[in-house]
This record gives structure tokens, sequence and C-alpha cells, in this order.
């Protein structure tokens, strides 16, 4: 799994969520790189640097309700970064192992970005939105929107503009999508993510 430099597309996290079938091989094969922790789930772990800013990646491979049937869940995030003591396994090696899964998987994802005050940006609708003609309203500002695009019955997608206290302001791009499971799954992601936040904030040159 490639080594994503998420500061440099303003990404606080990703986490994204899947549940699969693993066969008695597959098990063997994620058995014999790490032993499961007092729960039963099987834990890998990514962590390095990039321009001197450290990333951290996980996952959790947890066994759900129904027979063969599990629960993976991945996390990447600005982190401390750096090298981790013998016996972890990789993020990386656990993606190698269930890539020879070929059927597309339902994904649940959820990207967040951050973009500070200094940082030149425009979005969708200005924020804070101040109430100054209905002075009777519980509140004064609004300072959050949710998007959603439909697709049907479902939703395509959802976003989530949210300005923070200190003037930043935190995006959150909420997908499901049908993917492969595979070594590329996090760029996929964040390429997708970063083509949807492109309608809702309008990064400026510097």
């Amino acid at each position: 799994m490639k080594q994503v430099n998420l500061k440099e597309f303003n990404i606080k996290e990703l986490d994204f969520i899947f549940w699969t079938n693993l066969t008695d091989d597959l098990l063997e094969k994620i058995g014999s790189v790490v032993a499961p922790d007092e729960g039963g789930d099987y834990i890998f772990i990514d962590s390095y640097k990039i321009d001197n800013v450290g990333h951290i990646t996980t996952a959790m491979v947890s066994k759900s309700k129904g027979e063969g049937k599990y629960r993976i869940r991945c996390r990447c995030e600005i982190g401390r970064g750096g090298r981790l003591g013998k016996g972890v396994a990789s993020v990386s090696k656990l993606f190698e192992i269930i890539s020879s899964i070929k059927e597309k998987m339902m994904v649940s994802s959820m990207l967040r970005l951050s973009f500070g005050r200094r940082q030149k940006h425009k979005t969708i609708i200005s924020l804070p939105i101040k109430i100054t003609d209905m002075p009777q309203t519980p509140y004064d500002e609004i300072h959050g929107v949710h998007f959603v695009k439909r697709e049907g019955k479902s939703f395509k997608y959802e976003v989530i503009l949210d300005l923070e206290n200190n003037g930043a302001l935190m995006e959150t791009i909420l997908c499901k999508n049908l993917r492969n499971i595979d070594a590329s799954i996090v760029e996929d992601i964040i390429q997708q993510g970063i083509e949807i936040s492109g309608g809702f904030v309008l990064r400026e040159k510097q």
C-alpha cells in the first residue's frame, strides 16, 4: 500500500469499513502474520513520515455475525509516525493477502479535511451565516451545513462543512461505493473525495 501524504491534500483522517467472507485459507495467511488479540481481532499498523510529518495507518479484522463474515476497518491519520517495534504487522501485508478477493465490496468511507484560516479557499456557502433579520431565533449564527447528493433512493455522497471556533473549516465527506479491495483502495477513496470536495471548497492559488 502506497504511503500517501495526507497533509498535501489537507486531510486530517480517512476511515473506511467493509464486510467480507474470509476463507480458511485467507484466515490462515492472516494468522501467520499476526496473532489475534484477547478480543479475537487482528491488528495491523503502518507508521511513516513525509516531510517530517508523521502518519499512521491502522487496520482491524474482526469477526462479525454470520458464518465466515468479517469486518475490516482501516483508518489513516496524521499522527506520531516513525519506526514501530518488532512484531508489528503491516497494513500493507493485510491488503496484499485479501487482494486475492476479486469481487467488489461495498465500502463505507469517511474523509475529513481541514482548512486553516490562513489557507486561501472559498466555500459554496459562506460561513458563518449571521442571522440579522430574525431577532427572536434562539441562535445568532449558523456554523455548519450538511449537503446530500442523491442517487435514486439512496445517497451518492454527503458533505458536511463546519466552521470551528478558531476559524478553521472542517469538511467531512461520506460515501458508500462498490470498490476493489487492493493496495490502491486508499488512493482511490482520496481521489474520489478530493473530486467531491472541489464542488464545495474552492482552493485559491497561494
